[in-house]
């Protein structure tokens, strides 16, 4: 009996889903970079002011991530049985989710952005920076969080081509209106870092618009409409809140531990500051390849539990665990090629360059499992149901392990900043040999079902 699905239809399809989600992660990370890069040319101060910035909205984002990727778990697998009405109510139940999330994310950055800013650093200049543009970002949350929940729906569908024309388009937008407001250009005031808020708030409003309205007016496989949105189903709750919430927890969880890992750096000096916030924006890169893997996979993996093909099942685990470590491989030379370029973009001093320098080392050694973490943990483990232990796996490694090792190291004995970042970032690949053993156990496959 074949191990793996290695042919072309497996190909195909992986390729279909995965090459449209990996173009928009990095679009929306570029969203992002594009306001680290554009305040490069001002300084150490300015960068990190809008890395913490940025910091609190991917902490924001995470929690999109587990909202869209728990509504993936369930209705991937009713698409593949062509259960249309618990797809819809499972839609309803994660946007009104979505949204009373976002709203707290939103009165909270607008009315202290001041405080938040301290959490990421006690450096004085940074933090009087931040404010402002913490305070503009903090609009985009809702606009975003929902427009994030409806991608995620229309990708368990296989519909990954609106999300990605809507990020493109607000790619562009967020460059031209942050070449407009931070430098000044064609009358507008010179804004710098509050000018890149601006750019973001823009671009988001409209792939809200684009997106979100995609998904309420037009698609056709959901056939969800706004009435809808008050759709209910005890039955689909308890499995929302059984297999669902769980991802949104070990998301939340994974994003506060990142957001967590920052404020340790922040509080370790300007050039350790500047230095993770350059090395982040390049390695994100990396990131949206790996969740563009896993998202794919999830779907392909959920899809065809849907379909009672189990067998079809394991081969098509086999072939996403093997490439995940190959791609990850491929990444270390590619990082290493684009190590001197890349850092020449920004005006910083020669001791920040280096910590840069040793970053991307840790983040090359670390990598192939990184990867397998990634696509097995958000990817096939996700996609066959096994959301508990998914949860399990992402909080004992980073909170009891790294986070607190680092915490420690970095804001108790004073270890050489390299060291710090290399146990803040340890867990991922040892949440990659955690989820490769419970991947061979078999028990992740769950076939989740609408009750009657």
């Amino acid at each position: 009996m074949k191990s793996f699905e290695l042919n072309k239809p497996f190909f195909k399809k992986t390729v279909v889903l995965m090459l449209p989600i990996v173009l928009q992660q990095l679009i929306t990370i570029g969203i992002n970079f594009l306001d680290n890069l554009m305040v490069g040319g001002f300084g150490e101060t300015q960068i990190a002011a809008a890395a913490f910035g940025n910091q609190f909205y991917s902490l924001f984002q995470f929690i999109c991530m587990g909202l869209g990727s728990g509504a993936i778990v369930m209705s991937s697998q009713f698409w593949g049985r062509k259960e249309l009405e618990p797809m819809r109510t499972v839609a309803a139940i994660a946007l009104r989710v979505s949204f009373v999330f976002c709203a707290v994310f939103t009165a909270f950055s607008v009315a202290f952005p001041n405080l938040i800013m301290r959490i990421f650093t006690n450096e004085a200049a940074v933090v009087e920076a931040g404010t402002e543009y913490m305070r503009i970002i903090g609009l985009t949350f809702v606009m975003a969080g929902l427009s994030s929940t409806a991608t995620y729906l229309l990708r368990s569908v296989g519909n990954v081509k609106v999300p990605l024309l809507g990020s493109a388009i607000a790619f562009v937008l967020n460059l031209f209106f942050n070449w407009v407001f931070i430098f000044g250009k064609l009358g507008a005031p010179r804004m710098e870092i509050v000018g890149a808020a601006v750019g973001t708030l823009i671009a988001r409003a409209f792939e809200f618009v684009f997106v979100f309205g995609y998904f309420i007016f037009r698609d056709e496989r959901f056939a969800f409409r706004l009435r809808n949105i008050l759709l209910r189903s005890n039955s689909i709750r308890k499995q929302y809140v059984k297999y669902s919430m769980p991802v949104v927890i070990s998301d939340t969880l994974l994003g506060l531990s990142i957001t967590l890992s920052f404020v340790v750096v922040g509080h370790m000096g300007e050039e350790f500051s500047a230095a993770s916030s350059i090395v982040n924006s390049v390695v994100q890169v990396s990131y949206a390849l790996n969740m563009a893997m896993g998202g794919a996979s999830a779907i392909a993996i959920g899809n065809t539990i849907g379909s009672g093909d189990i067998q079809k099942v394991k081969r098509e685990g086999n072939s996403y665990m093997l490439i995940s470590i190959l791609f990850g491989l491929v990444l270390i030379p590619i990082l290493l090629l684009l190590e001197k370029p890349y850092l020449g973009l920004y005006n910083v001093s020669g001791e920040t360059l280096a910590l840069c320098h040793g970053m991307l080392m840790v983040n090359c050694f670390f990598m192939p499992l990184q990867t397998n973490a990634y696509v097995s943990s958000k990817g096939i483990l996700r996609g066959g149901g096994d959301t508990r232990f998914i949860l399990l796996a992402d909080s004992a490694l980073v909170w009891l392990l790294s986070l607190p090792l680092g915490a420690i190291g970095g804001l108790v004995l004073g270890w050489n900043p390299i060291w710090v970042y290399a146990i803040l970032r340890v867990e991922f690949p040892l949440k990659g040999v955690v989820c490769m053993i419970r991947y061979f156990t078999w028990k992740w496959i769950k076939e989740i079902r609408a009750e009657k």
